[in-house]
């Protein structure tokens, strides 16, 4: 079955951020996303929306006031890893993070 998104560089490299969170057992937002990829959030932020749309990632607001404003987290669901359980993920993308295998 053919992936319900387009699945450009860009789409990618926010899968691959989403999965290395995934690994870590952690939820990541959206500026974090942003500056792990390099890309800005005019490209991250339509894509979020899109991989929500379609099942593969889950986003609420994250109330925790010890680091300051709400923020909006996003996680893959289960859909989301099964359908990227093939995904190559690039060690030096979660380096950017500080996430180790």
């Amino acid at each position: 079955m053919a992936a319900p998104i387009r699945m450009t560089r860009t789409t990618k490299d926010v899968l691959e951020i989403l999965q290395g969170a995934a690994l870590q057992g952690q939820a990541t937002y959206g500026l974090e996303i942003c500056k792990a990829t390099g890309l800005g959030s005019g490209t991250v932020y339509p894509i979020l929306s899109r991989l929500e749309r379609i099942g593969w990632v889950r986003a609420y607001w994250s109330e925790d006031e010890a680091r300051g404003p709400r923020r909006r987290m996003y996680e893959l669901t289960g859909e989301g890893r099964s359908q990227i359980a093939g995904f190559a993920t690039p060690p030096g993308l979660l380096n950017r993070l500080g996430w180790v295998r």
